[in-house]
């Protein structure tokens, strides 16, 4: 069974996809080119794994499927813009994702650092308006911002509760 991601990995993930595509050339040099399509096909997978987080099951179960649709979208595009095969470059794996050592170097700390998991919410949310900006795709960009303020509406209901649910122990010293 797949280990369950973080959200700080996942705001590193959505950091990356935000890089236009147009700018992976220049990063990477005689790679192969990173379409627009391939950027919405890993962000439905970054849906897919925010919705896992998600702690309102209606709204996790309409994130996988606006995750679901995104993918669909994508994978289509990917199809249509298949190469003849007339690249003189190496195979390369598929990029950015994934790397042996991505889970250890770039997704941040390990457990997850959120103490209120409202606020964690909330990240979650932020990085699904992120998600939004970032598809070409107008009813999942529109759907993803809607299901974002569902977070953050049920997020700021439980904020306070969970606020004063957090155990805050200082730290001892060795004296």
């Amino acid at each position: 069974m797949a280990k369950k991601k973080s959200s700080v990995s996942l705001a590193s993930k959505v950091a990356i996809l935000k890089i236009p595509p147009e700018a992976w050339d220049a990063i990477i040099p005689h790679s192969h080119k990173v379409s627009q399509y391939l950027v919405e096909y890993m962000a439905a997978g970054v849906v897919r794994d925010i919705s896992a987080i998600v702690k309102n099951k209606e709204i996790k179960s309409k994130l996988f499927s606006i995750g679901q649709e995104m993918a669909r979208v994508g994978s289509q595009g990917l199809i249509q813009g298949w190469e003849d095969g007339d690249d003189i470059c190496p195979p390369w794996p598929p990029f950015p994702f994934p790397w042996p050592w991505w889970d250890t170097k770039v997704n941040g700390p390990e457990p997850d650092p959120w103490n209120i998991k409202s606020i964690e919410q909330l990240v979650l949310a932020d990085l699904l308006v992120s998600l939004a900006e970032i598809t070409t795709h107008v009813e999942s960009s529109d759907q993803l911002r809607e299901t974002a303020y569902s977070i953050v509406k049920v997020a700021s209901e439980n904020l306070l509760d969970d606020f004063e649910k957090t155990k805050v122990r200082a730290r001892k010293t060795g004296d």
